[in-house]
């Protein structure tokens, strides 16, 4: 009987030890809890020191990789995030573009690759990304590195363009990046810069040291320019020649005696005016002197209006002048070495003279004469424009009348000339008028030497001494119209002045 009972003991202590163990060997498989290990950027290893990243247009993605130790018992709505940081994660933005995957297997380790993208405007160096889970509390963190979004990669505009600054004995220039075009770096206030002098013995643009802002004061000279600072390696890899860089900008010292010069592009010496000639203003060496200087343009000595910058072109003829003050001098040049330039153009004349006197009830014809090779001829009268198109207008009105001739062939050029008609005069002033419409003694008409300087003045006063007509600038027109009331004979006193000289005062009868 006991022997039966020990076999069934047996069997339980069989049965429970089992038991125990496939419980152990199933908590031991199921409940390992996972973790992140070996963030890596590919190519890099851990402990490299020159880790980074150019990010632009036409290099957008990045790679890390990490590994995930019993992989198998992840939650199955994990998720695996990334974070960037470049205070050791005391602040953190997560990285939300990005793309993961698992790319490998090994026993109970998964590994994992993420493609992603900077935020717009990373820029600097001791960044890090960390990995996080959504359904673990454990994170791993990757090493150093530096990354720069190149956020503007376009030549970067100065104030001094295309040519040498010429630096005043003893004086200053700032050469500094524009604000006013688009694009421009300074859109972006956290972008810093390098500024580079070539060294003359090497040809090596060295890094000037300290100089980091938007702009440089130079005081000696030299060729400078400045680029966006990306990095010791960015800025060399993501911005070759012109990308993120500025033009270079020569600057020359100026010694006593130093005079600019003005030559044309294709060294002209005859001007059209619808086409011009490009004048260039260069320093005493050659060199086209930098826009960004006080520049000045002159013509006969006069100052041309909205002329400030190393070219002009210029369509009169005439001696061209310039100058360019920097703040601390002038340098100009000298009138006597000006660039003169004589106008292509051509003749034309009227067969009669100005002031042309119209006879009463007579007609005459205006002709030019003129050697273009191919004219043609506007006419005006009291400057409104007429049908005749001719080289001849006959003209039976007194008035103002301008014919505008103009070259079609070769070099497109105008002349104009202006012929006054005048009514007949008198060589007299005279004490009658009758202002009855028939043409003759209309008006009280004196000498056109008198009306001709445009300052005679005429005050006129009629029986009862009431004035009825004053003028600081008479030219024949009283009555000046109809409306005036005449008795069919009236008198009235007139007195003529000019510069304060009284020329004639007297009685002048009207009848009508």
């Amino acid at each position: 009987m006991w022997f039966k009972n020990l076999k069934y003991i047996l069997l339980f202590t069989i049965a429970f030890v089992f038991n125990s163990y496939a419980n152990t060997i199933t908590k031991n498989m199921v409940f390992q809890t996972p973790s992140i290990q070996n963030v890596r950027f590919p190519g890099f290893s851990f402990t490299d020191p020159n880790v980074a990243f150019c990010q632009s247009s036409s290099n957008p993605d990045h790679e890390l990789t990490f590994q995930v130790t019993n992989y198998i018992n992840l939650s199955a709505g994990n998720q695996f995030q990334l974070f960037l940081s470049n205070d050791d994660f005391a602040t953190q933005n997560q990285i939300t573009n990005v793309s993961i995957a698992q790319t490998s297997v090994s026993g109970t380790t998964a590994t994992y690759t993420a493609t992603f993208s900077f935020p717009a405007q990373t820029y600097g160096n001791n960044f890090k990304i960390r990995v996080r889970s959504t359904t673990l509390s454990s994170f791993a963190t990757s090493q150093v590195f530096s990354a720069y979004d190149i956020i503007f990669n376009n030549q970067i505009p100065l104030n001094v363009t295309n040519g040498s600054v010429i630096l005043c004995a003893n004086g200053s220039f700032t050469i500094s990046i524009k604000d006013d075009v688009t694009p421009t770096p300074l859109t972006y206030s956290y972008l810093t810069y390098i500024w580079r002098k070539q060294n003359l013995s090497t040809g090596i643009f060295e890094v000037i040291p300290n100089q980091t802002g938007p702009s440089l004061t130079v005081t000696t000279s030299g060729t400078y320019f400045v680029e966006v600072n990306y990095g010791p390696i960015c800025s060399s890899s993501a911005s070759p020649n012109t990308l993120a860089k500025s033009v270079q900008v020569t600057v020359t010292q100026s010694t006593s005696g130093d005079t600019l010069q003005i030559a044309s592009q294709n060294g002209e010496t005859e001007v059209c005016e619808s086409t011009g000639v490009l004048l260039l203003l260069q320093d005493s060496s050659g060199n086209l002197v930098a826009n960004g200087s006080n520049i000045s343009w002159y013509l006969n000595g006069v100052v041309i209006p909205n002329a400030n910058s190393n070219t002009y072109n210029a369509t009169q003829g005439g001696a061209y002048t310039a100058s360019l003050n920097n703040g601390s001098c002038t340098i100009s040049v000298p009138q006597n070495e000006a660039y003169v330039l004589n106008e292509i153009t051509f003749n034309a004349t009227l067969n009669v003279s100005t002031p042309y006197e119209l006879t009463i009830g007579d007609n005459f014809d205006a002709i030019v004469t003129t050697d273009a090779i191919s004219p043609s001829f506007e006419w005006y009268f009291n400057n409104n424009i007429l049908t005749e198109t001719t080289n001849t207008l006959n003209i039976a009105v007194a008035g103002q009348y301008t014919v505008i001739i103009t070259e079609n062939s070769g070099c497109i050029s105008t002349i104009e000339l202006n012929l006054l008609v005048i009514e007949p005069g008198s060589d007299v002033i005279p004490n009658l008028i009758s202002p009855n419409g028939d043409g003759i003694n209309d008006k009280f008409k004196v000498p056109y030497n008198l009306t001709s300087s445009n300052n005679l003045s005429l005050e006129i006063y009629n029986s009862s001494g009431k004035q009825v007509y004053v003028t600081d600038n008479y030219q024949n027109t009283w009555p000046e119209n109809d409306n005036d009331a005449f008795e069919s004979k009236a008198f009235y006193y007139f007195k003529m002045t000019k510069e304060s000289q009284i020329i004639k005062e007297g009685i002048l009868t009207v009848i009508k």
